[in-house]
């Protein structure tokens, strides 16, 4: 009998500057953009999980880098077409500078589905 192999863990960065169009919305404004278009992506695909970092004080290469983590990429790629589609992408508010997907100790899944520990 095999045992169940675990999923691996998949997560994705995304680098993004925030454009002169976001900027210069009123804070009010830019929260009612994601409660209406981001959010009920982020419901819809729930085996996403999402994070949003702040970097303009600390970076030039980008403003906000958005962190998913997830095991299902079909769900990734269905919430990343949404986003495409939403006012972020679309106005613009945002650029996409760079999307990094990465799993998470690689190297051990690796070593582990092929025996090649020590």
């Amino acid at each position: 009998m095999t045992a169940i192999q675990p999923q691996p863990r998949f997560t994705i960065f995304v680098h993004l500057t925030a454009l002169p169009s976001w900027l210069a919305l009123e804070r009010p404004e830019r929260q009612q953009i994601i409660a209406e278009h981001v959010q009920p992506l982020l419901d819809k695909h729930d085996t996403v999980q999402v994070r949003w970092f702040d970097a303009e004080a600390w970076a030039s290469a980008a403003s906000d880098v958005l962190v998913a983590t997830t095991n299902d990429l079909t769900s990734w790629s269905d919430l990343f077409e949404g986003l495409r589609d939403s006012p972020l992408w679309s106005v613009p508010y945002f650029r996409v500078e760079l999307v990094l997907p990465t799993i998470e100790d690689g190297f051990a899944d690796y070593e582990r589905r092929t025996g090649q520990r020590d």
